[in-house]
């Protein structure tokens, strides 16, 4: 049983997603409604839901507020949005969800199995969360930090500290500084997404490599990354990655 709080200032924004969660997710057995942060906080205590659909722009209090105002976290946040690309952005790098308005009926299956596959509970949820909020305000995507959680831990590192990723299955190999591997249960694909606009280059299906840890590139089609690894480049990508190590892409 899957207990469901949606806060949103909007009545229709709340018929629509409970009509949705009744129509297509099952698992949802019970679901209460907020309008505002104050009305929020006492049905969170009370209810205990473990996931919260929470609208990030709401007038007086944001979606933020509510989250500032919790001590323990015993609950998942999927944020409901229209909100820029800058802060969507930041959502993703923090490892939290969120589902972009007019809500559509695949997105919030999606978000369900999501939910239901990693069941991120405190702490890892509230570190998670201020993570997002120290992202959000450096105000340069550049600098984010990039959470990565498992099970049993959330790392967060800086985009310069990762040397490469390798797909091994539906698992990615991410290979940072100092010799430290974590394995994340997210695809290759996943991150090729994620860290679109970030430099990173995909060089073959299986490697996404950090251009500022490439040391050289031989005509075998071989890349020396700085922590000593090689990594091949696919026949189909070694013009492009002349030209961006050339700077042309």
């Amino acid at each position: 049983m899957i207990k469901a709080l949606i806060v949103d200032d909007e009545q229709s924004s709340i018929d629509l997603l409970q009509w949705l969660v009744a129509q297509y997710c099952p698992d949802i057995t019970a679901v209460q409604t907020a309008r505002s942060v104050r009305d929020a906080i006492p049905v969170l205590q009370a209810f205990q839901p473990d996931i919260v659909f929470l609208d990030i722009q709401m007038p007086h209090q944001s979606g933020f507020d509510l989250l500032t105002s919790v001590d323990n976290w015993n609950f998942e946040v999927i944020f409901t949005t229209a909100y820029n690309e800058f802060a969507i952005q930041a959502i993703r790098f923090s490892a939290l969800d969120y589902l972009l308005k007019p809500i559509d009926e695949t997105e919030l299956k999606k978000a369900i199995e999501r939910f239901k596959a990693k069941r991120i509970y405190a702490p890892a949820g509230q570190l998670l969360f201020r993570n997002f909020m120290q992202n959000i305000s450096i105000q340069n995507k550049d600098k984010f930090k990039l959470a990565l959680a498992d099970a049993s831990e959330v790392k967060y590192v800086q985009l310069d500290e990762i040397i490469r990723l390798q797909a091994e299955s539906n698992y990615t190999h991410i290979f940072l500084g100092g010799n430290k591997i974590f394995v994340s249960a997210k695809t290759l694909k996943d991150y090729d997404e994620l860290l679109k606009g970030h430099h990173f280059l995909r060089v073959h299906k299986s490697h996404l490599v950090n251009p500022a840890h490439i040391e050289s590139y031989d005509r075998s089609g071989m890349l020396q990354m700085s922590d000593g690894s090689k990594v091949e480049v696919a026949r189909r990508k070694k013009e492009f990655l002349q030209q961006a190590l050339a700077g042309k892409v």
